[in-house]
């Protein structure tokens, strides 16, 4: 085969950012707090600040799912490594929002 000639099937092209995308990333992560609008998440690796993301939060006999933006994060310095991310939630199904409010009036009367 002569030098500099291409043997892949499909050649690759050079694009140098012409052209963008956005990676969902599933990631466990523990619930540090949490209130009727937003959370701080602790997660083994960062999320980007401003960035959209979708969450699964477990709250015991169910789950809820909405939208969040990235509001702050910081590197953990105590502990397993990781970050804190703080989260605004800006989407919610109303069944969801309940079930939600749902765990935070239980969760409220059982903290001391």
């Amino acid at each position: 085969m002569p030098q500099g000639e291409e043997r892949r099937r499909h050649p690759r092209i050079r694009l140098e950012g012409r052209a963008v995308g956005r990676a969902t990333v599933l990631a466990e992560f523990r619930v540090v707090f949490l209130w009727d609008n937003g959370g701080t998440l602790e997660l083994p690796l960062p999320l980007a600040l401003g960035s959209l993301c979708d969450l699964t939060l477990s709250l015991g006999p169910g789950s809820v799912d909405l939208k969040a933006r990235v509001v702050q994060v910081e590197a953990v310095t105590e502990g397993e490594p990781g970050y804190r991310v703080n989260v605004d939630f800006l989407t919610m199904d109303p069944d969801d929002q309940a079930l939600l409010q749902a765990f935070l009036d239980r969760e409220g009367r059982s903290s001391p």
